[in-house]
């Protein structure tokens, strides 16, 4: 009965795709050419195959967790407390986890994501962006490392993130990372911090001045509430 409802819970076959490169299926969900061999561990794995190439390989093949021996549940657990701020020792006591596992699946949950992040994130369109930056530490106070975000003010939607030492750099790769995710990059206004970097990079990424005209005595900047 165990099993049967852990296999019930998986994903639908239909959301999954052969990960042959070789296969002329290959990436393409919904093809019906995926079938179960087994089932293996006590989150109920299927391993695969496919109809078309004849390759098998396990349901988290090319995933955050593959190759993952803890639980399911402790690995989606570890990730949702680092993506509430949570620290890799303050982690690994909450979950009750070793904190090598912690630091493993933060690579790989990160590598992941940010392929995720630049796969859907495109041809956004908006009035406005905010943007600023935090400092903070790498592993420790000896290794200070700054971080920058692009912001939609009112989603509060994360467009684009970097980090690095707080200089030309780290503004330039941000404002074109932003920019190359935008359908509409001419028409919008840049709220920052001041930082005075902004200023001249924003009308050389995005072809239009970092301050607006007036508009009537409405100000400068839209309504974005």
């Amino acid at each position: 009965m165990k099993t049967t409802s852990l296999t019930n819970s998986r994903p639908g076959l239909d959301t999954l795709a052969c990960v042959n490169e070789r296969c002329t299926l290959y990436g393409q969900k919904g093809q019906d050419n995926l079938t179960v061999r087994k089932t293996y561990g006590k989150d109920a794995i299927r391993y695969l195959r496919c109809r078309r190439c004849g390759a098998e390989f396990s349901e988290r093949k090319n995933t955050a967790l593959w190759n993952t021996k803890v639980s399911e549940e402790k690995a989606v657990a570890v990730t949702e407390h680092l993506g509430e701020g949570c620290s890799l020792k303050a982690t690994a006591r909450l979950v009750k986890v070793h904190p090598s596992l912690v630091t493993r699946l933060k690579g790989k949950v990160g590598v992941h994501a940010e392929a995720f992040h630049d796969e859907r994130v495109q041809e956004l369109e908006g009035v406005a962006l905010e943007a600023d930056e935090r400092h903070g530490y790498a592993q420790d106070k000896s290794q200070p490392q700054w971080e920058a975000e692009v912001i939609d003010p009112v989603s509060k939607f994360v467009l684009s993130h970097v980090q690095g030492r707080r200089d030309e750099t780290l503004i330039r790769r941000l404002l074109e990372d932003a920019a190359r995710r935008l359908a509409n990059r001419h028409r919008l206004v840049l709220f920052s911090d001041g930082e005075a970097k902004y200023e001249s990079l924003f009308p050389e990424i995005f072809g239009q001045a970092y301050r607006p005209s007036r508009q009537g005595n409405c100000g400068r900047f839209p309504d974005v509430r």
